[in-house]
């Protein structure tokens, strides 16, 4: 029973965690693989904003990544302002770039912005300032890009996996806390010995003692004698004894009984209070004499 219940602690452990770093590190492939096509698309709108300029030669501006899902085309000169909606949504459609977006041309000098629109606006062909005088100073080109927007069964997979994931975290400490107390709590008790005749019998500790001598049982023994002695004076069939000490393992060869009842009995032999008796064709008992 506790190990199918580790199997399967572990099995859905192992797959929420798998689904939870898969999820992410998709995320990441997908955010690099976002960051090289934006780059380019913006460095395509540079090239072409220079040449609307008349400049052919000069090299492209570089563009960096100035805030998150921000890019910054460093093109440190004036341009036209009206052409650069129309390039924008040109480059993004050539590198198949669909997330919502805001432009902010900021001064060169002290980053001060002075122009801007977002996609909605354009796709409504109501970009500000389009036609109005423009400020011919040195500018920089910022697009802010809206966070990937997941699926929404990939969001509620991913949800039901970190819901697991902490449910399975916590279900694993509880047991091993609850294990490791019940570990505690048994040293504890291990001192209340079972008295049994003259003997003191410690089940948890497998120790048979009388007066100065103690004798240590085997884990077997220990389990047969705690369940004899738990039933003292009372006939056991040998069905019932078999099924509560070897129940655990299966199919067992019969003989087994009668040889820890064998073991039993030498250890025994010390007090003539407490014998294990044969009942024929039946079973044993266990009898203790009272004091």
């Amino acid at each position: 029973m506790k190990l199918t219940v580790l199997i399967i602690f572990g099995v859905g452990f192992f797959f929420s965690a798998f689904s939870v770093v898969n999820y992410y590190g998709k995320d990441g492939g997908e955010d690099k693989e976002f960051s090289r096509k934006a780059n380019l698309a913006l460095r395509q709108v540079g090239h072409e904003l220079l040449k609307l300029g008349g400049d052919e030669r000069s090299a492209i501006p570089p563009v960096k990544i100035t805030g998150p899902g921000e890019f910054t085309l460093m093109l440190e000169s004036a341009f036209s302002y009206d052409t650069l909606p129309q390039l924008l949504n040109q480059a993004l459609i050539s590198y198949d770039i669909q997330r919502d977006y805001e432009v902010v041309v900021k001064r060169c000098d002290d980053y001060i912005p002075i122009l801007g629109y977002n996609r909605a606006a354009f796709a409504e062909d109501a970009v500000p300032c389009v036609g109005r005088e423009q400020w011919q100073g040195c500018n920089n080109i910022a697009v802010v890009f809206s966070a990937s927007s997941a699926s929404p069964g990939g969001k509620h997979g991913l949800k039901f996996s970190l819901f697991l994931l902490i449910f399975l975290i916590i279900a694993g400490i509880g047991f091993f806390w609850k294990k490791e107390n019940t570990t505690d709590g048994s040293s504890s008790v291990s001192g209340a010995a079972m008295p049994l005749g003259n003997f003191s019998f410690d089940h948890y500790n497998q120790t048979l003692r009388l007066g100065d001598q103690r004798q240590q049982l085997t884990f077997r023994e220990s389990k047969l004698l705690f369940f004899l002695a738990r039933n003292a004076n009372e006939v056991i069939p040998r069905e019932t004894l078999i099924a509560e000490v070897w129940g655990d393992e299966g199919v067992i060869v019969g003989r087994s009984l009668d040889v820890f009842i064998s073991r039993l009995r030498k250890l025994l032999k010390g007090d003539d209070t407490v014998k294990i008796k044969s009942i024929h064709s039946v079973g044993y008992r266990l009898e203790v004499a009272e004091s």
